[in-house]
């Protein structure tokens, strides 16, 4: 559900109002620029300022413009030089109006660009804390990459800008592989080489793509054809609807030589790309499952990326064995025990007196118990695959979850929920939903079909 952030935003013709404008944008007194990330689903969510209100914006290679679809609650920005133009996205709905802004300021630790273009989308129906959990404002896409020398270091979680790219490189290019990297319309692409099925090595041109989730998405063709074990999924949603498709397993992706053995593959319906412009000779995108298998140097003015393995490359390729898609959809307050005390004693006459929104007290005969209240999400059920283990159980989409093996479904995240999803076949999974203002019990196994 999450795994193709990118492709809710796709643009083909915006391109022709936003022309670049070169400018000075370092402004640390330092050669280096560290800029913490968070990863989730994938994905790298970083922190920046645009006309100085704070954002949560996914860093997207396969981006080539900025773009912002949502704000903080209770904040305004104010945008110069605007005007509307339509777009079109992936997924089967129309096209829809958004805003062209130019000459803003974005910054981000010692980074700063005061011409900011960006793409303002109006809809409110693109939220993407919902399929999150954390509050996504819209994407920073390649002006960013354009200008110094980009290291992607998902060990440490850290995105580093060298403004000495020839230093860097001389000193650890050598402990790295070095690719060619062809740029199109300011977007990134290389070849790979994979054995998708019948044991058969090929060719395959790729977008370089870290806002997508997923490890490799391929485009059907009269030479590229799923294998004949998959199951259909919802791969995301687009500004257009939800994308739907097939997701399989490639016996082999090679990569410089670094070879991944039944890496997950998604095959999205041709539907969603009737309105686009796709790249002569594309063949689909390596996204974030199998990028962050790798820490990187992105140097696109030389046109070369190197990469070495880290930590994360021997990780199992999982996929979600419930069938279940979990949204956010809110949230409510929780009351949480913390403290008991005698009536009698300082302590309970303190409470007596607090003057505290947040605190309730409550009395029986003997004692005086405090309660903190905190706000806590709730999350639904957004979409369910058919004929997985939670259709058969009797699981409905619109169901909220009340608590997952015997913990409140509060107490986790969409990414530990995605993650226990992912876990090991067969274990045993006990979810408890609101339903019709019920509370009903569903029981099944995790189920690996592919």
């Amino acid at each position: 559900m999450f795994r193709k952030l990118l492709h809710l935003l796709i643009l083909y013709f915006i391109a022709n109002y936003l022309p670049c404008q070169g400018q000075n944008k370092w402004k640390s007194s330092k050669d280096k620029i560290v800029i913490p990330f968070e990863l989730t689903h994938n994905l790298i969510i970083v922190n920046v300022k645009i006309n100085n209100v704070k954002l949560n914006m996914l860093l997207d290679t396969g981006s080539d413009k900025n773009l912002l679809f949502s704000f903080p609650e209770n904040d305004s920005i104010i945008f110069y030089e605007t005007r509307k133009v339509k777009i079109n996205g992936l997924g089967k709905g129309e096209s829809l109006e958004a805003y062209v802004s130019n000459n803003n300021h974005m910054e981000v630790k010692g980074y700063s660009d005061d011409k900011f273009q960006i793409l303002l989308i109006t809809d409110q129906n693109i939220n993407l804390v919902n399929k999150l959990g954390l509050p996504i404002n819209g994407i920073i896409g390649a002006s960013f990459f354009q200008d110094y020398l980009v290291e992607i270091n998902y060990q440490k979680k850290n995105i580093y800008l060298h403004k000495d790219s020839k230093k860097n490189l001389s000193r650890k290019a050598s402990k790295y592989i070095e690719k060619e990297v062809i740029i199109v319309g300011d977007k990134p692409y290389f070849d790979v080489f994979a054995k998708v099925n019948k044991g058969i090595k090929k060719k395959y041109r790729l977008l370089v793509d870290t806002g997508l989730g997923d490890g490799l998405w391929l485009f059907e063709n009269d030479t590229i054809k799923c294998n004949k074990v998959f199951i259909k999924d919802i791969l995301g949603r687009g500004l257009g609807g939800d994308i739907e498709g097939k997701k399989a397993r490639v016996e082999a992706l090679d990569l410089n030589g670094f070879i991944l053995n039944e890496a997950l593959v998604a095959y999205p319906d041709s539907i969603a790309f009737n309105q686009l412009d796709i790249t002569k000779g594309r063949n689909g995108s390596l996204g974030g499952q199998i990028m962050k298998r790798f820490n990187w140097f992105l140097d696109y003015k030389n046109k070369k990326f190197y990469f070495k393995k880290n930590k994360y490359f021997d990780e199992p390729f999982n996929y979600n064995m419930s069938g279940i898609e979990v949204q956010h959809t809110g949230l409510t307050w929780v009351p949480e025990k913390v403290g008991i005390s005698n009536e009698n004693s300082s302590y309970a006459n303190s409470l007596k007196n607090s003057s505290s929104s947040r605190n309730t007290l409550i009395f029986d005969e003997h004692t005086e118990i405090k309660y903190n209240y905190k706000l806590k999400p709730i999350f639904e059920i957004y979409a369910i695959r058919p004929e997985s283990p939670a259709a058969a159980a009797g699981l409905k989409v619109g169901d909220i979850i009340h608590s997952i093996n015997g913990k409140k479904a509060f107490d986790y995240t969409i990414q530990k929920i995605t993650d226990l999803f992912q876990s090991e076949e067969g274990k045993v999974i006990k979810i408890e939903v609101q339903r019709n203002g019920q509370l009903i019990d569903f029981k099944f196994k995790l189920q690996k079909i592919i």
